[in-house]
């Protein structure tokens, strides 16, 4: 066997040639998506701002390794800059629980407009002084992310340009970033601490360390000083829980009940509402039973055969269903370690009861699915019931309550089943309130009846909208208790269908957003990201030269291609990371089959190849795919089918475009900027819609075949061993 002096020479990077080239170029893809994923992950779950701008760190990661393809003539001394990340890891993570009040204002600083429900009581509030503090503080952020990235870069760039065999390079470079996509997808379900993230990373840059650069006494301190810093982690209050998709936090709060924290804010609570409990505070349980938001919809069900529970979290609302005598209860949770919470804390141990049956699966895709009919069908809190709601790192949430969401509960309701939503509507957002009570009227054909519950105790307040497909919850309200009930528990905005709120839909699900238009804080984000990016490669992207263009136009077409695809196949198979997962392996796959298609046969002429994508781009946005009379998992096969023609199509594009041109790691920094411009383009969906994207995409790609005519390349070479490839961080996830 190898020892680690014999294996660090084998992996060295400084050595670009010899056997163990294609080994070195398979760890720097590796390291460039895993580093790439775990800075995603990771910043957005503890700076909230970077959770509610999903692209906004994986942009940031673009640009540095975009950058760094731009100097892949230089040689770099490290894998990735570990001093950028040790300090972002202090910066973000500093044990002291006052630093993420800290954050809060540093993120809240931006908001200098209530146009969208970002922060609960500072919108509209902030000085101009603040908002140039706060400006600056993220703008050092995404500084420290972007040098991160840019030895990753170069050193990816600067293998495929040394490469002897380019479609053996492309081949390692998709396999090590496939590696790297699904090694911390791993990670993540086995449920390892940020610190395990962290040092797998700084293991591999070790590992992976030119001959000519020393570690030295500073830069082991730095890695010393992240790790232990990770390890401390703000010094939570009670036990630390990583899910594959969120950080928990569970907090004892006495007497079996527990609060749970997620992302650092308050999400969840798990109440004893037991019978020995009960019995020892009757006037407590009386309390919870005529006031609690779990407790009185159950006035308007004559009976309780099945029901479905969509959002079960820690089984409140499942304990509530069963204390009411449901003979069947189907609880729909996505999140692994929050059902484990509920299954292991519970006091009424809720989940071990027969009648309960599991599914740890998205919302859209178990009632995509579903066959049965029920009699009561309940959308949980989920994370509407926090004011932070809209920053959660997943937004798991956006496609649950759309009118085609409310329209599949609908079809799973029997003839006198009841619908019923409970959601917290703060007295500022009465417009969030009023969206709610107008996709309901729309969906049912009538006005849903709403009131609203405090918090009582360790159970949240929630407003609650009930409607069902027949008059009996209606004519239940007529009778006097119910009547005075309801007259006693207003909701706490108008009730009133005429909003200036429009409803959310599948192509545009921002629940969070008032108008249809791009939030301020947005275009100021935007705008920061755009200057970095403008001073880092002012010198470097070659304006006048149309080839750029040409390549840039090709990365912004691409992201914006792959980000439809991540999105749309959500909706049919779930928003879970498994299903991301597979997503992006796919793109990858179709990658490679357009290399290998431009090995294998002559291209010529581009021009027939632009003309089928922009047009399969075009047929896709036209065809009724919710209209199509298959299940769920047929239409997403189908509608995967569908994007593989474009993306092979692209695939080809890029290939033959790299192969013919002159000076591929500039190529490719400009391909990667163009997928920072279309990360940013995403922005218009606020106004135009999910699918709109896909016209912005065909424009993108139309562009670019206008531009190669007057692109200046070089004669295609004679050997196909030369063909070129996209770079596998086009490939990232998107949420």
């Amino acid at each position: 066997m190898l020892g680690l002096k014999e294996l660090r020479e084998n992996l060295n990077l400084s050595d670009t040639a010899g056997r163990s080239q294609y080994l070195r170029l398979f760890l720097t893809s590796f390291a460039a998506l895993y580093v790439e994923i775990m800075l995603i992950r990771w910043v957005g779950t503890e700076f909230r701002l970077f959770a509610y701008f999903q692209n906004l760190t994986l942009i940031a990661c673009f640009l540095g390794f975009g950058y760094g393809c731009f100097r892949a003539k230089k040689r770099p001394v490290q894998l990735f800059d570990y001093a950028a990340l040790c300090v972002i890891a202090i910066l973000i993570d500093l044990p002291w629980r006052g630093w993420a009040g800290i954050l809060e204002l540093m993120g809240a600083g931006l908001s200098l407009s209530p146009d969208v429900s970002i922060w609960h009581d500072v919108a509209g509030q902030v000085s101009w002084a603040g908002f140039t503090v706060s400006a600056m503080f993220v703008a050092g952020i995404l500084l420290l992310l972007i040098a991160t990235m840019i030895p990753l870069g170069t050193w990816v760039g600067r293998f495929l340009e040394d490469a002897p065999n380019t479609i053996t390079a492309y081949s390692v470079n998709l396999f090590g970033s496939l590696a790297g996509i699904w090694f911390f997808a791993g990670v993540s379900f086995l449920g390892l601490a940020p610190v395990y993230w962290f040092a797998l990373a700084f293991a591999l840059a070790l590992l992976m360390q030119p001959a000519w650069q020393k570690t030295g006494i500073v830069a082991v301190t730095a890695m010393a000083a992240c790790l232990t810093v990770l390890v401390f982690d703000r010094l939570p209050a009670g036990k630390t829980v990583w899910s594959p998709y969120q950080k928990l936090e569970v907090i004892p709060q006495g007497n079996e009940n527990y609060q749970i924290n997620v992302n650092n804010t308050g999400y969840m609570t798990i109440a004893n509402l037991s019978e020995e409990e009960s019995a020892k505070n009757p006037e407590l349980a009386i309390h919870y039973r005529l006031e609690s938001s779990y407790e009185t919809p159950y006035r308007f069900l004559d009976h309780l055969d099945m029901v479905l529970i969509v959002g079960s979290g820690a089984g409140n609302d499942v304990a509530a269903a069963l204390r009411h005598r449901a003979r069947s209860i189907d609880a729909v949770e996505i999140d692994p370690a929050i059902y484990d919470l509920g299954r292991t804390l519970h006091p009424e141990k809720p989940y071990e009861s027969p009648s309960v049956h599991i599914s740890i699966d998205d919302a859209r895709d178990f009632m995509h699915r579903a066959s049965h009919r029920y009699d009561l069908i309940l959308f949980g809190l989920l994370d509407s019931h926090t004011q932070y709601s809209s920053l959660s790192s997943m937004r798991i949430d956006n496609y649950v309550y759309t009118q085609e969401a409310f329209t599949e509960a609908r079809r799973l309701l029997k003839p006198d089943g009841i619908l019923i939503v409970k959601f917290e509507v703060g007295p500022q957002f009465e417009w969030l309130g009023q969206r709610f009570y107008g996709e309901l009227n729309k969906v049912f054909g009538r006005a849903p009846l709403v009131y609203y519950n405090p918090q009582v105790y360790g159970l949240l307040p929630a407003t609650i909208f009930l409607t069902s497909k027949s008059d009996a919850i209606w004519k239940k309200a007529e009778d006097r208790d119910v009547a005075a009930f309801l007259a006693e528990h207003p909701p706490r905005f108008p009730l009133s269908t005429v909003s200036a709120a429009p409803l959310t839909t599948d192509d545009w699900p921002y629940i969070y957003q008032r108008k249809r238009t791009i939030p301020r804080v947005y275009l100021e984000v935007s705008f920061i990201l755009l200057t970095l990016a403008m001073l880092l490669v002012r010198k470097k992207f070659e304006f006048r030269n149309t080839s750029t263009w040409h390549f840039f136009l090709l990365g912004a077409g691409f992201l914006l291609l792959e980000t439809q695809l991540v999105s749309r196949l959500a909706l049919f198979f779930g928003s879970t990371w498994i299903v991301n997962c597979i997503a992006l392996t796919f793109v990858l796959l179709v990658l490679v089959a357009a290399n290998f298609f431009v090995m294998n046969a002559e291209v010529k002429h581009l021009a027939p190849y632009y003309a089928v994508l922009v047009l399969c781009l075009i047929g896709i946005y036209l065809a009724p795919w919710d209209r199509l009379p298959f299940s769920s998992r047929i239409v997403g096969v189908l509608l995967s089918t569908a994007y593989s023609v474009p993306l092979f199509f692209a695939g080809i594009i890029f290939t033959e475009s790299f192969r013919r041109a002159k000076g591929r790691s500039e190529c490719l920094g400009a391909n990667i900027l163009g997928a920072v411009a279309g990360g940013l383009a995403q922005n218009l969906s606020f106004i135009f819609g999910l699918k709109a994207l896909l016209l912005i995409a065909a424009v993108s790609y139309g562009f670019a075949g206008v531009s190669s005519l007057f692109a200046a390349s070089s004669s295609p070479p004679s050997s196909v061993t030369e063909l070129g490839s996209t770079n596998i961080v086009n490939a990232m996830p998107q949420r």
